[in-house]
């Protein structure tokens, strides 16, 4: 049973949803940053960073499991990651920058050019030790919502509390599936949280 649950999390909180996770969010906190977007504008946006950092990524790593580039979509090897963390990368860089074009709140830009340098920092890393890209996810989205929270001068503490105690059971998750060890946990969190939030503060 706890098995099934650790698994269920792992999926509803995988990193590569948290983009859109925290477009959504921002949708919904009520800032002047989003309440000059129009609600056609805001599907467009939540669409295209959906595709952009999602869809498409899931695409292109399901043709490398059918082309046995990779052995299975839960990239269980160090080896298996390189690709499919270039390619997320690569799609998180076009999404910010077909963002940038838009011209809408900058801080949807810098969470998308975060995500795209926390990638490539966790693929670098990846080249010496198996980090949890899971915890890099949520460390990110905790960083990012601290960020935002100094940035546009908000009270988030609520969302930043809940961010802190989904990193607690995703981490709980990915230990429990023995997915990761304890300082592979540890190091992809501290590692999405501190360049989210460099990067939104920057």
């Amino acid at each position: 049973m706890e098995q099934k649950f650790a698994g269920l999390i792992s999926y509803i909180i995988h990193p590569a949803l948290i983009p859109t996770y925290l477009t959504l969010i921002l949708f919904n906190i009520n800032t002047y940053s989003t309440l000059l977007i129009p609600a056609e504008a805001r599907l467009m946006i939540f669409v295209l960073i959906f595709l952009t950092t999602f869809a498409f990524p899931l695409i292109f790593i399901l043709f490398m499991k059918r082309r046995g580039i990779i052995k299975s979509i839960l990239m269980e090897t160090k080896e298996e990651r390189t690709l499919p963390f270039a390619i997320a990368g690569v799609f998180n860089f076009t999404a910010s920058f077909m963002i940038r074009q838009i011209q809408i709140a900058e801080i949807f830009y810098l969470f998308l050019l975060g995500s795209a340098i926390l990638i490539f920092i966790c693929l670098i890393i990846n080249l010496f030790f198996k980090i949890s890209i899971h915890m890099a996810g949520i460390g990110g989205l905790t960083g990012a919502l601290i960020g935002i929270s100094f940035r546009l001068n908000i009270d988030v503490i609520q969302l930043v509390t809940i961010a802190v105690l989904l990193s607690g059971l995703v981490g709980f998750a990915r230990l429990k599936l023995n997915a990761h060890k304890a300082f592979q946990i540890y190091t992809g969190y501290l590692c999405g949280l501190i360049v989210m939030l460099v990067i939104i503060q920057i």
